[in-house]
């Protein structure tokens, strides 16, 4: 299994590539997406992406509706976009960045 994690400096997010999908999948890559302190970055091999629009939180959670502290859906590339969906109806668009965000800091 193969971990990556990414931080701003309140929101971050991680993924976790598993070797199955999460029930009821099917396209896509699996992962587990971190919503502990929002929703912000995604990684993708060795690609790295960022929410368009911005960081997806509410007082440093995930809105309602989305699982703390991860959310098991899918992953699909197109050019420099990623697609994170799942099977609670989330449809969340990433694009690609040209770095990895500085570091994993833990949100308060």
């Amino acid at each position: 299994m193969s971990v990556a994690c990414g931080a701003a400096v309140v929101l971050g997010g991680c993924t976790s590539a598993s070797g199955s999908p999460p029930a009821g999948t099917s396209a896509g890559t699996p992962v587990e997406l971190s919503t502990h302190c929002g929703i912000r970055f995604l990684q993708v091999g060795d690609d790295w992406f960022e929410r368009v629009g911005g960081p997806l939180a509410r007082d440093g959670n995930p809105p309602p509706g989305w699982g703390n502290p991860t959310q098991p859906g899918r992953v699909t590339r197109a050019g420099r976009d990623a697609v994170f969906t799942d099977d609670a109806g989330h449809h969340e668009l990433f694009g690609r960045v040209s770095a990895p965000p500085a570091s994993a800091t833990a949100c308060a």
